[in-house]
Formats: structure tokens, sequence, C-alpha cells
């Protein structure tokens, strides 16, 4: 379960206001990104379980891979 951290949030904050301050970051570039992935193991530990949730995302997001009717073949993306 994720947990709200106030610490990081203040930081955040910091971080964002610093780089809009200085010509790095603009709040109206957000968006979504589509594709985009992160699968980490927290404790720093080698685990098959992250690979496994790689291949989930991955699966998950298949429709986003550019691939040709074949099935086989795509862009790369």
């Amino acid at each position: 379960m994720t947990k709200y951290d106030e610490t990081w949030v203040r930081e955040e904050e910091a971080k964002r206001k610093w780089m809009a301050e200085n010509g790095l970051y603009r709040e109206e570039d957000e968006h979504s990104s589509c594709g985009v992935g992160l699968v980490v193991s927290v404790d720093g530990k080698a685990s098959r379980g992250v690979v496994v949730a790689g291949i989930k995302a991955l699966r998950a997001v298949w429709h986003r891979g550019a691939v040709d009717a074949d099935g086989k073949t795509g862009d790369g993306a």
C-alpha cells in the first residue's frame, strides 16, 4: 500500500517551484504518459516478482506497441 509522505510532497513542490523559476518546468506541460511505466523492488533485492510485474505491465500496453496486423512486426515503440 502506498503511504502519503508529507515530506516528499513538500520537497516535490519546492523542486517544481525552483524548476519553474529557472525555466525548466511548466505545469501546463504535465499530461498523461501513455506507455511509460516503472517496476522496481523498493528494498533493492533481486526478485522474480519484479520481472513478472514488468511483463504484466508490458502486456497491459501491448496495444501501444504499434504492432502490425500480423501481430509480429511493428515500429519498436
